[in-house]
């Protein structure tokens, strides 16, 4: 990346430059449940390798504030109906973030591999086909040190296909 470029700049090169290669074929649910990803991108210190984040976001009960729809009301789930716009929907995402180092934990796994980032996407994209996994998503990102704002492209793009259905 160019030095000259500013923190926005970049950041917004990483969302627009992120590539969701495969969404999970069931979609988001009405309840609370968690969303598996796998993100690929190439190792920055190694540019002959890759890094791959699995992980998995926690999605809340999809809130949808709208009247004459069916479901409760915001008004009607919370006895608010003085502040709120009744035409909102909304979820709440959350997911863990690590540093550089190697990490391993329920919700999240960062590996460095030894293969390039192509070949890697195409082992994960040969595993979860063998494994008949429908519900995880696959992420090619830019630049893996900054992989949160690629899931965030990620959630956007479920997001937008969720709410247009």
């Amino acid at each position: 990346m160019d030095p000259e470029w500013n923190d926005a700049e970049l950041l917004q090169h990483v969302f627009d430059e992120t590539n969701v290669l495969r969404k999970p074929l069931r979609g988001i649910i009405s309840g609370y449940h968690v969303l598996p990803y796998i993100l690929v991108g190439g190792d920055h210190a190694s540019p002959a390798c890759s890094v791959e984040v699995r992980g998995r976001i926690k999605v809340s009960p999809r809130l949808v504030i709208a009247p004459g729809r069916d479901g409760p009301t915001y008004g009607e789930l919370f006895g608010e109906t003085e502040l709120m716009d009744q035409t909102l929907t909304f979820r709440v995402f959350s997911f863990r973030y690590a540093s550089r180092v190697s990490l391993a934990s329920e919700d999240l796994q960062i590996q460095r591999q030894d293969r390039d980032a192509q070949g890697q996407v195409e082992r994960v994209l040969e595993e979860l086909a063998q494994r008949e996994v429908i519900n995880t998503g696959v992420i090619v990102s830019p630049d893996v040190r900054f992989y949160p704002v690629s899931i965030d492209r990620f959630i956007r793009e479920i997001l937008d296909q969720e709410f247009r259905d």
